[in-house]
């Protein structure tokens, strides 16, 4: 996955325990006190917990001499560590996720900050690949101002997430302007991937922002780091390069060969054409969904 040019750190927020967002600025105080900026009633917190700040390394995460501690990604914060999307915190006992469109470099963190702590295991694993990607987010920026953009992008992400994550699915990471999130074959069925996908379609008329959505199905390359996974390989970078295909043939939804055979919709959708693909051998197929796709009790 590539990091997007530059964004703004304001695009970085917290999922809460409830499903809600908060959405960060420069500095967001965390504790049980009204004056804090998250204000969490919780018996385990502190009056003032914890505080989460932005420089040019992007957020760091600072422990404010709590009773029940702060934890990142399990281990105890002792002194400001950086922190990255994805990465699970802790406070007491309350269980918030970062999450940030933007990836700093490990060596872009100030001296003394300890980037997050990577292991090295790889697990190869067949997944359903979902992109989705709004479309001409900079041309908005420019006719509505950057603060208005933003504010359409952070309700689309908030309508966005809990059609993905309620279904089952699991957002690996926000690309500027993008959702990438994934199903793995193993323990998910094509029906909830497909639900989805025709929960998300039936919000496309109520969506703030317009968007383009990529299916695939394919082999992934797992790294495991205490953060959670990333995920690699050529079935990855067939999907991203597909996102570009869609703009080619004119549609907002866009389905591999393998997804449609997969997710049982052969012999349903309309054929889009076939094209190659940079780096890849031969030529593809790909698919529009089913004129149905988006009615909540349509087949497949």
């Amino acid at each position: 996955m590539s990091p997007p040019a530059s964004p703004a750190l304001a695009e970085s927020w917290l999922e809460l325990p409830d499903g809600k967002l908060f959405w960060l600025e420069a500095r967001c105080a965390i504790g049980r006190l009204p004056d804090n900026d998250l204000v969490l009633d919780a018996p385990s917190l502190s009056r003032r917990h914890a505080v989460l700040a932005a420089d040019a390394a992007g957020y760091t995460l600072s422990d404010l001499h709590s009773r029940n501690g702060t934890y990142l990604n399990g281990a105890a914060v002792t002194h400001p560590v950086v922190v990255r999307d994805a990465d699970e915190i802790r406070i007491g006992d309350v269980k918030l996720r970062f999450r940030c469109t933007r990836q700093f470099e490990p060596a872009s963190a100030p001296a003394g900050f300890e980037p997050t702590v990577r292991l090295d295991q790889v697990s190869e694993r067949t997944c359903w690949l979902l992109l989705i990607d709004v479309v001409g987010f900079a041309a908005l920026n420019e006719s509505l101002g950057s603060e208005p953009a933003l504010r359409r992008m952070q309700t689309w992400i908030a309508g966005m997430r809990p059609l993905v994550e309620g279904h089952g699915g699991r957002i690996n990471g926000y690309l500027g302007d993008a959702i990438f999130a994934y199903w793995l074959c193993e323990s998910a069925t094509p029906d909830a991937t497909l639900a989805a996908l025709r929960a998300i379609e039936a919000w496309r008329t109520g969506s703030p922002l317009a968007f383009r959505v990529v299916v695939h199905q394919g082999s992934v390359l797992f790294t495991h780091s205490d953060r959670g996974e990333e995920l690699s390989g050529q079935d990855v970078n067939f999907l991203f390069r597909n996102e570009k295909l869609a703009k080619k043939f004119n549609t907002v939804a866009l389905l591999s060969e393998s997804a449609v055979q997969t997710l049982g919709l052969a012999g349903r959708c309309a054929h889009l054409g076939s094209s190659a693909i940079d780096g890849m051998s031969g030529e593809f197929s790909f698919y529009a969904p089913p004129p149905d796709f988006a009615a909540p009790n349509g087949g497949g």
